[in-house]
């Protein structure tokens, strides 16, 4: 199996430069995308056999801490002004020329390699198979009969890789002794996913910049860039992960935001992913502090319905105990490196603390700040998701996906995006609030919704 590394490492350039100004080489954005990158590159490094290196974990904890830090700060203090243009050096004809570039680029580079599908899309196909087939999608027996735990995620992961297994149906290779073949369907599912992203990242921008179509696209194209650019979409294809479905369900669930009946299904299938977007769902449900009682009764029963329809019919004959055995509780007990606890698994008491404290912030935030903008949402949910995963036992670069999204909205939207944009208030060419209403012919939202 090839396993070269470089392509990551180029786009990971490739991730910062169209932001970076030369102008203005300490501007902070710099930082933020920078660590974005570097916060992974220790655990995808070792994937492709690259050893357990104490600096990569030591880079892992303490990007994971500035991120947090700094998306929770942006939320509660966004801008009050422009720091420059958001790609100092390309117009906006320019801009849509390198994603088209990238974009082919990292196709090229995955349809090009020797296949080799990871045990996470296994995983997800295996599962799948077990759906159609009617059989019991956890059970305990697994262990005996295949190389590796197959049953982990939750049922939205195995239910979203259906489609594909009935496409391209699964013999087992793999994951038995006898059986070797290398199937497509996890390929098929990732580029899914990954496509999505890319078309729902462009109409967030634009849905953003409601008010100037240059510049919704200008913004939904520079998001759209980002993820084709950032390493761990294209580490995902490459390997056939199921990080993007996570993904690609969070920034529905953010695109609908102001339905609350939409936000909460679709809230509900990503916390039935992979579980972590969980923590979203109390300030999802407050959205922007608007119409807080009535979103909160529509986006809790949308979510607890759609929670129960896809869950009840595939719980094991043990019931709610087997199912967190089988998923949660193996994961909260699985060995890794890369994280603090698992390099000092004497914290784990500290640890739990923790892991308590994101579920408070995680309820903290469905209150305060009490008014806050689409783009404040984005940058309070990236910061959540980053300590939710700073509380990980194990974790994984490609966990990344999973609020990349997120990230890319509250640090990109918040950026000067015209030539005047250097003189220009932040706070008016940054507010989207006026999106939401304006889809459904409703009231413009004010140009500024300062935190209180």
């Amino acid at each position: 199996m090839s396993n070269p590394a470089w392509p990551f490492y180029l786009l990971g350039l490739l991730f910062v430069v169209p932001f970076f100004d030369p102008r203005r080489p300490f501007r902070l954005l710099h930082l933020d995308l920078i660590l974005l990158v570097a916060v992974g590159i220790g655990a995808m490094r070792t994937y492709l056999g690259g050893g357990q290196p104490v600096g990569s974990s030591v880079l892992t904890i303490a990007g994971l801490t500035y991120l947090t830090i700094r998306f929770l700060w942006m939320g509660f203090r966004p801008p009050a002004r422009p720091q420059g243009r958001l790609v100092p050096l390309l117009s906006l004809r320019w801009l849509a020329v390198a994603l088209a570039v990238v974009l082919v680029g990292r196709f090229g580079f995955v349809i090009t390699q020797q296949q080799y599908v990871g045990d996470v899309g296994l995983a997800s196909l295996a599962g799948a198979d077990r759906i159609g087939k009617g059989q019991e999608l956890y059970d305990a027996h697994l262990d005996q009969t295949l190389w590796h735990h197959t049953d982990t995620y939750g049922p939205v992961t195995y239910l979203g890789y259906v489609p594909f297994e009935q496409i391209f149906p699964w013999n087992g290779g793999y994951l038995t002794p006898e059986l070797d073949d290398d199937p497509e369907a996890p390929y098929l599912a990732s580029f899914t996913f990954d496509i999505l992203i890319l078309a729902g990242l462009i109409l967030l921008g634009r849905r953003l910049r409601a008010e100037d179509r240059r510049e919704g696209w200008l913004l939904g194209l520079a998001m759209a860039y980002a993820w084709a650019a950032f390493p761990y979409s294209t580490f995902a294809l490459r390997y056939g992960f199921n990080d993007g479905l996570v993904g690609l369900l969070v920034l529905a669930a953010f695109l609908t935001l102001t339905r609350p009946v939409a936000s909460g299904a679709l809230s509900a299938l990503a916390a039935l992913s992979k579980f972590g977007p969980a923590v979203l769902a109390p300030l999802f449900a407050t959205g922007t502090g608007e119409r807080r009682t009535r979103s909160w009764i529509l986006f809790s029963a949308a979510f607890v319905a759609v929670a129960l329809l896809v869950l009840v019919p595939l719980l094991p004959p043990g019931g709610l105990s087997t199912f967190w055995d089988r998923t949660l509780g193996y994961q909260n007990g699985r060995p890794g490196w890369n994280s603090l606890w698992g390099r000092f698994p004497d914290l784990d008491w500290l640890r739990t603390v923790m892991q308590v404290g994101v579920v408070g912030l995680a309820v903290l935030l469905a209150f305060v700040p009490r008014r806050r903008s689409i783009v404040q949402v984005a940058a309070l949910g990236a910061g959540l998701m980053a300590a939710m995963q700073f509380t990980m036992n194990y974790w994984f670069s490609a966990y990344l996906l999973w609020w990349a999204p997120l990230a890319f909205a509250g640090l990109l939207a918040s950026q000067g995006l015209g030539r005047r944009s250097d003189v220009t208030p932040a706070v008016p060419t940054a507010e989207p609030l006026a999106f939401a209403e304006g889809e459904r012919g409703g009231r413009t939202a004010p140009a500024a919704a300062a935190p209180r």
